[in-house]
């Protein structure tokens, strides 16, 4: 099995470093790319190869992780985008995740919890740290959560099932994780996530999160 490239944007150094040096544990990851901001990140992209995840800070001084994601996506639409963040620093999270994103994580989160993470969003899912997680379902509960997701349901026309499936992506599980909770294989996930997005009008799990909470319009 080919190992998983990986790609990390910090304008911290201290961060950058720790992070880089807990993914090196992980035996199925291989670091291609360390960046400091996006504009560096896009030099560096015209002479090396293009990772399958970047993991992604949000301030940064020379264009920042919005910007970045949003370009990213336009020229890569295929790469996978972890936004990382503060506790105190998630007011552009979803601008993120409107930009095509597919997660977001704690910057201090441990070494399993980010390598776990890499790899969900791979196979379809979008990876919350707890914490942001229940960011993401306050901002479901306030004016009914399940208004919201059945009317996001009833204009986009989702079946009962898709609509099954889309409640347990906002709550931040992933395919495997959502073919167990609904006794199906992770090929019949996948294909009804690929419907629930052709609907959504998105491009991702992450856009169709952001959608279903209201985010985009």
């Amino acid at each position: 099995m080919s190992k998983i490239k990986v790609g990390l944007v910090e304008d911290n150094p201290t961060i950058s470093r720790d992070i880089w040096e807990k993914l090196s544990l992980s035996d199925d990851i291989e670091l291609v790319l360390r960046a400091t901001n996006g504009k560096d990140l896009f030099k560096q992209l015209l002479r090396t190869v293009v990772p399958d995840v970047f993991l992604m800070d949000i301030e940064m001084a020379e264009m920042d992780g919005v910007t970045t994601t949003r370009l990213l996506k336009e020229k890569y639409p295929h790469v996978k985008i972890l936004i990382l963040t503060i506790f105190d620093d998630d007011s552009k999270l979803f601008e993120a995740i409107k930009a095509g994103a597919s997660g977001y994580l704690l910057k201090e989160e441990k070494t399993h919890i980010i390598i776990n993470a890499i790899t969900d969003v791979l196979e379809g899912g979008a990876p919350m740290s707890p914490i942001m997680a229940s960011k993401a379902l306050d901002l479901l509960r306030q004016g009914s959560s399940d208004f919201q997701i059945q009317s996001v349901s009833r204009s986009a026309d989702l079946t009962m099932r898709e609509n099954e499936v889309m409640e347990w992506l906002v709550r931040g599980l992933n395919v495997r994780e959502i073919s167990e909770k609904l006794f199906v294989s992770n090929k019949t996930i996948r294909k009804h996530l690929e419907h629930i997005y052709q609907k959504l009008h998105v491009k991702g799990s992450g856009q169709a999160v952001a959608k279903v909470i209201g985010r985009l319009a």
